[in-house]
C-alpha cells in the first residue's frame, strides 16, 4: 500500500477533483462527504484504495467515527487536505438571522476544527504528516464578502496561520493553499503536485495558484 490521502468535501467540485487526482497517483485515498449538499459524487466504487464517508460538520462525533473509520482500514494517513468553501446565504448582517449565524459557525468553523484537530492527532500517533489547508474562492481577489462569510473565511486563514506559527509536532508539515477563480481541475493538480514536491520539506506557507499563462508565476508564496 502506498500513502494513505485524507480529504474532505468529495460533494464539491475540488474535493472531487483531489480525489481524482490522488487516486490518479497511486495514492490510496479516504474521501469524506459533508451531509450539507445533495449533489453525489460519481467517483469509483469503494475498493481497497478508494474509501469514501459520509460527515456531519455539526458533530465532533461524526468527526472522530469518519476519522476512525480511515484509521480502521488503513492504520494511518499520510497526507490530509482539509477544504473551506463556506456554503451560507449572501445576505447583510442585519437581515441575517440568528438561527443562521449559529449555524454557520458550527459548521463552518467549529466543524473545521473538529476534523483538523482529529487528523493532527492522526499525525502525532504515526510519527508525521502533511496537512493541506485549502482555501477555495469562486470569485475575483478583492471582491467583498458579505459579513457572515468574511467571518467564516477569515477565520480560516487565521486559525491556518496560528497553526503555522503553533504547529511543533515532529514529522508534521502544514501549508496553506488559496485560490480565487479557479477552475477545480487546475487547482487541485496545483496542491497535489505542490505537496508532492514541496510538502515534506516546507512548512508555515501559504501558496496562492495563479493560472498559467497569466504574468505572475503559477506558484508564488505568501508571508
Amino acid at each position: 500500500m502506498g500513502r494513505v490521502v485524507f480529504v474532505s468535501d468529495v460533494q464539491t467540485l475540488l474535493g472531487e477533483e483531489l480525489v481524482r487526482r490522488y487516486l490518479a497517483e497511486g495514492a490510496s485515498v479516504a474521501a469524506t462527504r459533508s451531509n450539507l449538499e445533495a449533489r453525489e459524487s460519481p467517483l469509483v466504487s469503494e475498493n481497497d484504495g478508494f474509501l469514501l464517508t459520509d460527515w456531519n460538520r455539526r458533530s465532533p462525533i461524526s468527526s472522530r467515527n469518519v476519522l476512525l473509520t480511515v484509521l480502521n482500514r488503513y492504520e494511518r494517513i499520510d497526507e490530509a487536505a482539509i477544504l473551506q468553501a463556506p456554503a451560507v446565504e449572501r445576505s447583510l448582517l442585519h437581515e441575517t438571522s440568528y438561527e443562521l449565524i449559529e449555524r454557520a459557525v458550527d459548521t463552518w468553523i467549529k466543524g473545521t476544527l473538529f476534523l483538523i484537530k482529529g487528523v493532527l492527532e492522526a499525525f502525532g500517533r504515526s510519527g508525521g504528516g502533511r496537512l493541506a489547508l485549502v482555501h477555495h474562492v469562486p470569485q475575483e481577489a478583492g471582491t467583498d464578502f458579505p459579513p457572515l462569510e468574511a467571518v467564516l473565511r477569515g477565520s480560516f486563514k487565521a486559525a491556518a496561520q496560528s497553526l503555522f506559527a503553533s504547529n511543533s509536532q515532529a514529522g508534521v508539515f502544514i501549508n496553506g493553499f488559496e485560490s480565487f477563480s479557479t477552475q477545480p481541475r487546475e487547482f487541485a493538480e496545483f496542491i497535489v503536485q505542490t505537496m508532492q514536491e514541496r510538502g515534506g520539506r516546507t512548512s508555515g506557507k501559504w501558496f496562492r495558484y495563479q493560472p498559467k499563462g497569466r504574468f505572475l508565476s503559477p506558484l508564488k508564496k505568501r508571508p
